[in-house]
């Protein structure tokens, strides 16, 4: 079962002593951002099955929680939102099975992965969703949203590189987002920490 399979996945990477620090204000490099600029058609293969109910999963808990940004909160920041239309322990699953994968430029396995290409994976196997390789190209697809109107699965880009867009993460809520950086590899960051508040460019909405 889906709510067995993402418990043992958290208590596995908690006993391993795993935890998802937070980024101590230190640059992040490009992200694959270079590439074709051409038109790009987002293809969507609608699940035929909601995945079971999460029952680890109980909502956020304390801002000062959230903030720790560890592997609890992962599991507890899924419920905030009431957007139906996101399969959100399938995305939580997937964000989980990455967390703490190393970062490599152009690299688009568990064995290192960049910022884009953690962004299609988990669309793609989560809630078969096709997005571009790139962030740039990313950034042109779906439906552009407001900051103060951020959903969980929105894609949000960030200009780290000083001159374009360079870098994407998935938004999860409460201002927490995950994201591969080269800081850290797979991990949740929050929006309004200094360094992403001020790189924060726009976000794009891909999930119908």
């Amino acid at each position: 079962m889906i709510g067995r399979r993402i418990t043992y996945l958290v208590k596995k990477l908690l006993v391993l002593g795993i935890f998802v620090l937070p980024l101590v204000f230190i640059g992040i490099t490009g992200c694959s951002a270079s590439g074709s600029d051409g038109e790009y058609s987002v293809k969507t293969n609608k699940k035929t099955k909601k995945t079971e109910e999460v029952a680890s999963i109980t909502g956020i808990q304390k801002k000062s929680l959230i903030e720790q940004s560890n592997l609890e909160t992962l599991t507890n920041i899924v419920s905030e939102y009431s957007n139906t239309s996101v399969d959100r322990d399938a995305v939580m699953i997937k964000i989980i099975e990455l967390i703490n994968t190393p970062y490599l430029w152009g690299g688009t396995t568990t064995s290192g992965i960049d910022c884009s290409a953690f962004v299609q994976r988990v669309m793609k196997y989560a809630l078969g969703i096709d997005v571009p390789r790139t962030s740039i190209m990313q950034s042109t697809v779906g439906e552009p949203v407001d900051r103060e109107n951020l959903q969980f699965g929105d894609m949000i880009f960030f200009n780290t590189m000083g001159s374009r867009i360079s870098h994407v993460g998935i938004y999860l809520g409460e201002n927490v987002f995950a994201h591969s950086s080269s800081s850290g590899g797979v991990k949740t960051s929050s929006l309004i920490e200094d360094y992403y508040n001020a790189k924060y460019v726009t976000a794009r909405r891909v999930i119908k």
